[in-house]
């Protein structure tokens, strides 16, 4: 039932209590609470990791020359790959990403791994002459000069921000 004596005024109920003031606190709490969230500090990790993977990369070409695979069989040359090898290990440690990966890199990462321990597995075998095992360890940095492209692209692209699946089809 509506308010006869609203009509006197020339004002509706509704439009009465449209022009009502909003309720409102006596004072705000907001300056309290903005005292008290922590401020984020500004960190600039994205030029600091594009600039090391990019060092990473100009760095890793120079080097890890492969001898050449018609050397001489040689307990120095056997040493050199040895060495060379245990170099893109550690390269590899320090370029794979332990976060979350997207499925298909993960399936080639394990692929490679999986062609590593074959080719370990073959080098553990007793009687391999010195040329064989010579190829085997050129076959085993083969394969991981290839795990290395393939993590320090996946940094490179991961620290532009743009997704890896493209990278990995363009490159695989």
């Amino acid at each position: 039932m509506a308010d006869i004596s609203a009509q006197h005024y020339g004002i509706t109920i509704g439009q009465a209590l449209r022009d009502m003031p909003l309720e409102a606190p006596m004072h705000s709490a907001w300056p309290l609470l903005s005292e008290r969230i922590p401020k984020k500090k500004s960190r600039r990790y994205f030029p600091a990791a594009l600039a090391a993977g990019l060092a990473l990369l100009a760095v890793i070409p120079l080097g890890l020359h492969s001898p050449p695979k018609d050397a001489s069989a040689g307990d120095g040359n056997l040493q050199s790959l040895m060495q060379q090898s245990s170099q893109l290990e550690n390269i590899i440690v320090a370029t794979r990403n332990s976060t979350a990966n997207s499925a298909s890199a993960e399936v080639i990462s394990l692929a490679l791994e999986d062609r590593i321990h074959a080719i370990d597995s073959q080098l553990a075998s007793d009687g391999l002459g010195a040329s064989q095992q010579l190829n085997l360890w050129q076959q085993r940095i083969d394969i991981l000069q290839e795990a290395t492209r393939l993590y320090s692209s996946q940094r490179y692209r991961q620290a532009e921000g743009q997704p890896y699946e493209i990278a990995m089809v363009e490159s695989y």
